[in-house]
């Protein structure tokens, strides 16, 4: 978490309140330990403690909310979105047991966060500083204080519900509370810190505690108490409220382009516009001279590549794989087959491996693509692919550190409120209305790159087909008129794994064109490779992203290529006159149970790799019966085998319903005789 941020936040909310002081000797390390009382003893005091309550969230390796593998993000959301590819125990197979140390971290780590709130809370009061800023300080405690009672109720269900200070964070004889109790409280801490913080626009940043951020969170507590176990279904009424809320301020809106919800996170920058409140992940400050690298998902959750190389290539190195069924969430494209109409898909899994070498003259991040348009049939060419939604090779920091970057963990989405009021509308009419449609249809017009007007590219025409060309040594550029950006693809239509760079942040899939070439057949009937020719034709194989504008087709021979340099050709891009349809089908608005199923699967093509699906699948009570056809995808799978199969197979083959709760760690049940093991552990 970027400390020197939230702390210069928190101290610029102070000032509006006319309060004095001088705090350029302000040590910005956070409090984290036990606070002595008079610690309190002016505003700018009580923000280091403050902040050591937002610090408690993001402990490195804590298995909160720092994006670490062993965090609720990674290694505890493996459904169908994501499967471990190498051996192991664990939560990414569905095999652990109450002793399993990364559970009794989390367990701890939450509970550590919930005390140092309840010690701010305790001292506050007595604090000398003005009654407004104490209210809002309280309000952001309060919120930080009932999100972890909220981790631990969807986790681990009934557990001890501790509102006091203590000087032991391991109480040794609190009762454990009924989740629907542990929820009423949940809510009703939530509702009052609402009405004490700043709104969001007071800073333009989403990293501090915000009335949106509480809003949308907000509704997701009621859908969560609406659910499984619970089923509190009054509280459908109270979720849409609350995102109807969010809704209904004009500072929120969908980014029109949906990788631009993900670039300023990965870079370090704020939209408040969507990202309504992130948890930040800090990295190296020439300013302040801390040095805290924090495990992001641009790191646990990231397409490999092999090495560092500066201002080429971040390294990333993971075993983390997509699932067939999470790619076939999204719509396939059957005419540029490498694509998809809905941008999110190949901006959320990599459709290609990476690594940094030499191509077209220099020193590149070189994107090989699957040869899924050669082999169609080959599910292998799905289940090799990594995510991608958090691109690291779009940070900007350097050094570049193995396990930590600097992305932000967003945790609620301006997109996530717009799918939450569609379902709890749905759930309070008995079905879906023009409302709850529309808001669905809002998530998948900006998908479909139709939100300011944008075209895809129709097809690639070819105006003068050049001479002198070499078989795999002509570059195809598609530069974007609106910023320069570009795709280049360094591959003929041949190769069956074309190869491509990325020039600038371009802001969405790459647009994959290559060069056909005129087939020549030498003296003994074999294809001639050798021999110059003009171009035939330019192939389309991935749309890529929507454009703004026509972008210019840029045609040329490779940068050091073995075979004499091409000239001539000319191509430009036709836009499609109409883009494809992004509006649900009758079918999926038929009934009830149709819109509900369109909104589970409409939130697994816009939130995946969040780190929310296990938790959504709890609530809709149906964790088990994906797992199990996950599994059953991969048991059909062409061209998957041995151990890859196994990987793919085993969290199906061990899930139970068991795993609808995580266990009470042991530890905590031998110092605290008065819990009891959740059902089945």
């Amino acid at each position: 978490m970027d400390m020197n941020k939230i702390i210069k936040n928190i101290l610029f909310g102070i000032a509006f309140f006319s309060l004095t002081g001088c705090f350029s000797n302000l040590d910005l390390h956070p409090i984290d330990s036990d606070i002595p009382s008079t610690f309190f003893k002016d505003s700018a005091a009580c923000a280091k403690v403050l902040v050591g309550c937002y610090d408690a969230l993001s402990v490195p390796g804590g298995g909160l909310f720092d994006g670490s593998m062993n965090s609720q993000f990674v290694i505890w959301n493996v459904t169908d979105e994501m499967y471990n590819a190498a051996a192991g125990t664990g939560p990414k197979v569905y095999s652990y047991t109450s002793g399993y140390a990364p559970n009794a971290t989390m367990y701890k780590n939450l509970y550590a966060a919930i005390q140092r709130c309840c010690q701010f809370l305790h001292y506050l009061p007595d604090a000398k500083i003005a009654t407004e800023t104490k209210l809002v300080m309280e309000g952001e405690a309060q919120f930080i204080r009932a999100f972890c009672y909220f981790n631990l109720v969807q986790n681990y269900g009934r557990v001890p519900l501790i509102t006091e200070a203590s000087s032991d964070v391991n109480n040794t004889s609190a009762k454990q509370v009924e989740e629907a109790d542990i929820y009423d409280f949940v809510i009703r801490e939530m509702e009052e810190a609402e009405s004490k913080v700043f709104p969001i626009t007071k800073f333009n940043f989403g990293g501090r505690i915000n009335k949106s951020a509480i809003r949308g969170v907000l509704a997701r507590v009621c859908l969560f108490n609406a659910g499984f176990p619970c089923y509190n279904t009054e509280r459908y009424k109270d979720a849409y409220k609350w995102a109807k809320m969010v809704i209904d301020d004009p500072t929120h809106s969908l980014i029109p382009n949906f990788a631009e919800a993900f670039i300023p996170l990965i870079q370090d920058k704020y939209d408040i516009r969507e990202n309504l409140w992130e948890i930040e992940a800090y990295c190296k400050s020439t300013s302040d001279g801390l040095k805290e690298y924090f495990p992001s998902l641009s790191t646990t959750l990231g397409t490999n590549c092999s090495k560092a190389v500066t201002n080429v290539s971040f390294m990333v190195n993971n075993t983390m794989k997509i699932t067939k069924r999470m790619f076939s969430y999204y719509e396939q494209d059957t005419e540029a087959l490498l694509g998809s109409y809905d941008e999110r898909r190949n901006w959320a899994i990599a459709p290609f491996t990476n690594a940094p070498t030499k191509l077209d003259g220099a020193e590149r991040l070189v994107l090989t693509y699957f040869g899924s348009h050669k082999d169609p049939d080959n599910d292998r060419l799905v289940y090799d692919r990594q995510i991608n939604k958090f691109n690291r090779q779009y940070a900007k920091i350097w050094p570049a550190y193995q396990s930590n970057a600097g992305t932000n963990l967003c945790i609620v989405r301006y997109s996530d409120v717009l799918l939450m009021a569609a379902e709890a509308l749905c759930q309070i009419h008995n079905g879906p209305t023009p409302e709850a449609i529309g808001y669905v249809n809002a998530v998948r017009k900006r998908a479909y790159g139709q939100m300011d007007g944008r075209k895809f590219i129709d097809h690639i025409e070819l105006t003068n087909p050049g001479e002198n060309y070499t078989v795999g040594e002509v570059c195809v550029e598609i530069v974007d008129a609106t910023d320069n950006t570009s795709s280049v693809t360094c591959t003929t239509e041949e190769d069956k794994s074309p190869k491509a760079y990325r020039v600038g942040d371009v802001k969405g899939p790459l647009t994959i064109a290559t060069a056909k070439l005129p087939e020549i057949l030498g003296s003994d009937g074999k294809p001639d490779t050798k021999t110059t020719r003009p171009i035939e034709s330019i192939v389309l194989l991935d749309r890529g992203h929507a454009y703004s504008a026509t972008p210019k087709v840029i045609i040329r021979s490779l940068e050091g290529g073995k075979g004499p340099k091409g000239s001539g050709a000319t191509a430009i891009a036709v836009m499609k006159d109409e883009n494809p349809s992004y509006e649900l089908s009758a079918e999926a608005t038929g009934s009830k149970e149709a819109f509900l199923q369109t909104i589970m699967d409409e939130r697994a093509r816009e939130l995946c790799f969040e780190g929310w699906r296990r938790l959504d699948l709890k609530r809709w009570h149906n964790l088990v019966e994906i797992l199990q056809a996950t599994r059953d995808d991969g048991r059909n799978a062409k061209g998957v085998n041995g151990a890859q199969l196994d990987y793919i197979m085993t969290p199906g083959n061990n899930v139970s319903d068991v795993h609808y709760y995580l266990p009470i760690p042991s530890g905590e049940i031998m110092l605290n005789p008065e819990l009891k093991q959740n059902e089945g552990w």
